[in-house]
């Protein structure tokens, strides 16, 4: 679930309750705005997802991949190729850059691609 918010300080303040998380199903809350902590991004947003064990998420590839579909949907955004910077995880210290690249044809999203860096914070070995 989208939800937009007007100012980062309106996102700063979100606070979900978790019990009633559960009313949206089996989605997470994922809450943005145009206004951004590095003036060279293009959102700023939060992911919660509470009903699978986690409350917030740094950074969020699916969430971005699927905002693609709301920029279209927006109709704000003339066709071609657009390169979106997202910042995710700020408020929990964990400050994360996605980037959001999308294809509009005939006010249509054609395709949509998300990356960004990524750091090693644990690693494992599963033995049979």
């Amino acid at each position: 679930m989208f939800v937009p918010l007007a100012s980062l300080d309106a996102v700063s303040r979100c606070r979900p309750d978790a019990g009633k998380l559960g009313a949206v199903g089996d989605r997470g809350v994922y809450v943005f705005c145009a206004e951004t902590v590095t003036s060279t991004h293009d959102f700023h947003a939060r992911m919660f997802g509470s009903q699978w064990g986690i409350y917030e998420d740094p950074a969020t590839g699916s969430a971005a991949a699927a905002f693609a579909g709301l920029l279209a949907a927006r109709g704000n955004l003339p066709d071609g190729e657009h390169a979106i910077a997202i910042e995710q995880g700020y408020e929990m210290g964990r400050p994360s850059l996605i980037r959001l690249s999308l294809v509009l044809q005939a006010g249509r999203l054609v395709s949509a691609a998300v990356g960004g860096d990524a750091v090693i914070v644990t690693e494992g070995k599963l033995e049979a």
